[in-house]
């Protein structure tokens, strides 16, 4: 299980470098559109010259499902102009990325975490997909809950769903889920998290991030190696290549519930000469982004999962680090939120234990500090 630090204060990169923060999507406030209630997992990239994120979604129906935000053409990372994109002719109702599975289907109670990469099939042809946890029970978090991850596929401009997953969990680690997926040097590779279940009230986290190989990034996958043990308790992660290696940002899960005691909560960079899972390559002491701990942004006091980053793209901003994250916060009150709301002519909350929110943590001079520049 994981271990509990003492409750002190650690130096983090945010702060130490005048870091900012903004709130991109916010739960309490409500959003844009009617037909979700909040998001989370944000997973960035630059699709035909414009910055795409895509995100998982709590909806009005209660489930989870995959949607997609952009910034207009020409904006850069430090743009707070992220628009959901919306289904033709119904500007308040987000479009969801792929048809929803049928009830009954080992995903059908919700998807979540996306992960786009673009690589190549076995037989060398060019493919887009998104990666993204699956779950197949109604409870979400808690014993008894469970997850695998599936994938989607670009097809003539429509994302297909694949009707099984493509990775499951084992007999003693059961669920397998928050998949981030790259290719690179012709392979495809998943760092991904084994864990018996979804951490529920009360429960301690019980996380492995393990990671795996495969030639078609569909079947035949490697044997997992663990590159975290749960004495880590590293929730999930991204990785991008930067300057001749790689860089990962690792978050612990969030504290969704307010359990007591709790792993710290807050983001973590490392860095490795390759892509891999082998624990050895990347930073022995991974450096604290985030403290989440001492007096947080609100929309991060329970913490920080689903993290994701690039560096400005400009001469002015080269070395900026621009971190989205989510983050949770303790709900308000039912019923005065729900006033406040009404007061706003807004609909009512949902009634969840916790505030979901995505959000962009900005780092000036973060590569120079982390590359000894």
């Amino acid at each position: 299980m994981t271990k509990h630090a003492p409750n002190t204060p650690e130096p983090d990169l945010w702060r130490s470098n005048g870091g900012t923060e903004t709130v991109l999507f916010d739960m309490a406030k409500g959003l844009p559109v009617r037909n979700v209630i909040g998001v989370g997992d944000p997973d960035i990239h630059l699709l035909d010259g414009r910055w795409t994120m895509f995100l998982g979604g709590f909806t009005t129906g209660f489930a989870v499902r995959i949607f997609e935000a952009r910034l207009p053409v020409g904006d850069e990372l430090d743009s707070d102009r992220w628009a959901l994109r919306t289904v033709p002719g119904r500007p308040r109702r987000a479009a969801q990325l792929f048809t929803p599975p049928r009830l009954g289907s080992w995903d059908s109670h919700g998807t979540h975490t996306p992960s786009y990469v673009s690589g190549r099939r076995a037989r060398g042809t060019p493919a887009q997909r998104i990666y993204y946890a699956g779950r197949s029970t109604i409870r979400n978090g808690g014993p008894g809950s469970r997850y695998a991850i599936g994938a989607a596929e670009l097809q003539e401009g429509r994302w297909i769903r694949r009707a099984s997953p493509v990775l499951t969990g084992d007999s003693r680690r059961p669920s397998a889920f928050e998949p981030l997926v790259r290719y690179e040097g012709g392979t495809w590779r998943i760092w991904y998290l084994s864990a018996p279940n979804e951490v529920g009230r009360d429960e301690q986290p019980d996380y492995e991030l393990r990671y795996r190989e495969s030639a078609d990034g569909l079947t035949q996958w490697s044997a997992p190696t663990t590159l975290f043990t749960s004495d880590d308790g590293y929730f999930d992660n991204t990785v991008h290549p930067v300057d001749g290696g790689f860089e990962m940002l690792l978050a612990r899960g969030s504290n969704l519930y307010g359990t007591k005691p709790y792993p710290r909560q807050g983001l973590w960079w490392a860095r490795s000469p390759v892509p891999s899972g082998t624990r050895a390559d990347w930073t022995a002491d991974p450096v604290r982004i985030l403290d989440a701990e001492t007096a947080p942004p609100w929309w991060l006091e329970r913490g920080a999962f689903g993290p994701e980053f690039h560096y400005g793209r400009r001469a002015t901003d080269e070395t900026t680090m621009y971190v989205f994250t989510s983050g949770t916060s303790a709900a308000t009150p039912w019923l005065r939120s729900a006033i406040q709301r009404l007061r706003e002519r807004k609909l009512p909350p949902a009634p969840t234990p916790f505030i979901l929110s995505v959000g962009r943590l900005t780092i000036p001079h973060a590569g120079g500090t982390l590359h000894g520049g």
